[in-house]
């Protein structure tokens, strides 16, 4: 799971709740409902864009994970990972569905010198690429009274946290900026902002697949996940030269 940098951890979208299955990490308890927060509209825009969506606009099925899992319809983080397929006759593991213990699998042939990477977007166009993140959100606490700056509903606003409130960690975005979730309303925020009394609790590691065409004559369908493929022989994790910028390899 993509971390916090300074003295917290862990690093919209569409988030999707997935069936339980198998032997669920403990979730965590949900804040009680407060009444709506206070906020103190600015004129700034907002300083980071919540992502979107990459490649086609379809319902994401999932197969095995616990309770507390969500979908997360991009990859995030400043630069996301990518990677990229340096040899011919490249095969990579892929399933039929997104899964979270052994699931029968598809052995699935990759373009030589193709990138996949959220940034790739001929790549993405070419083979309708869909990227997703299965996450199980950190949350965090507040232990002391204390008024932040956020981003909501396209504006700069202020607001107003108390001792023992719980947010939930989305996502990151970049140059310290997150989403996070109260109430039922998402704001982006810099991590700076928070207290240093900031309480977090950790969830487990966020696995990232990528659902892609297969070289072969049928182009079949197959979600990869990303740990899978850069273990597989002929391809590498895709170095970045710039941002927001990726292409397949020369």
């Amino acid at each position: 799971m993509i971390r916090l940098t300074a003295a917290a951890i862990l690093s919209g979208a569409i988030l999707t709740a997935c069936g339980p299955a198998g032997e669920a990490p403990a979730a965590p308890e949900p804040a009680a409902p407060d009444a709506a927060p206070e906020l103190q509209p600015d004129a700034e825009a907002p300083a980071v864009d919540d992502p979107a969506p990459q490649g086609a606009d379809e319902a994401i099925e999932t197969v095995g994970y616990p309770d507390g899992w969500i979908v997360q319809t991009y990859w995030s983080g400043e630069y996301p990972n990518a990677f990229a397929v340096t040899s011919e006759g490249v095969t990579v593991m892929g399933h039929e569905t997104i899964t979270f213990e052994e699931y029968p699998p598809i052995y699935c042939g990759l373009p030589h010198k193709a990138t996949y990477s959220p940034w790739n977007g001929p790549r993405i166009e070419s083979d309708d690429l869909n990227f997703v993140a299965m996450t199980y959100p950190t949350t965090f606490t507040i232990k002391e009274d204390t008024t932040i700056e956020v981003f909501v509903d396209n504006g700069a606003a202020q607001l107003e946290l108390k001792t023992d409130d719980v947010l939930t960690y989305v996502s990151y975005l970049a140059e310290g900026f997150f989403i996070a979730e109260k109430d039922g309303t998402r704001y982006e925020m810099n991590e700076s902002e928070l207290p240093q009394s900031t309480e977090f609790e950790q969830g487990p590691d966020d696995q990232e697949w990528v659902r892609v065409t297969c070289d072969d004559a049928e182009r079949t369908r197959a979600w990869v996940l990303y740990t899978d493929a850069i273990d597989a022989v002929g391809v590498e994790p895709y170095e970045y030269t710039g941002f927001s910028e990726a292409a397949d390899l020369p």
